[in-house]
């Protein structure tokens, strides 16, 4: 028996900005929000996987957080019948930044950063 992956966790300045990125550029769904006396969570993931991402909105901080240099990468895969570059496309169109291009990388991925500067590897 293994244990599943739940959730990680990444602090953010504007969650909308966030949530609607996911969405558009990977169909992802806002799950449930918990609102709480100093921070708001909001829960987002694929409609048919378990794993989530928890996005920790700190009241009164609205500005992008400082990235440290120990985090890494989300990665997320292309739809079935999906190319990279389409995938690609897709994510920068949702308002993702052109970061590392498919032609720019050896193999079968890419990088695009969210709204929040949090580097998204698309992984065909």
């Amino acid at each position: 028996m293994t244990n599943n992956l739940a959730h990680t966790m990444l602090r953010v300045g504007d969650p909308e900005s966030i949530i609607e990125f996911y969405r558009e550029a990977f169909g992802w769904e806002r799950r449930r929000t918990s609102e709480n006396e100093t921070f708001t969570l909001y829960f987002i993931g694929p409609p048919d996987q378990e794993a989530e991402i928890e996005l920790t909105h700190n009241h009164g901080e609205d500005d992008a957080y400082e990235k440290s240099r120990s985090f890494g990468h989300i990665a997320v895969r292309t739809e079935e019948g999906q190319s990279l570059q389409e995938a690609y496309e897709k994510a920068v169109d949702a308002g993702g930044e052109d970061f590392r291009p498919p032609e720019e990388c050896p193999g079968n991925y890419a990088f695009v950063k969210d709204p929040e500067g949090f580097e998204v590897e698309i992984i065909a």
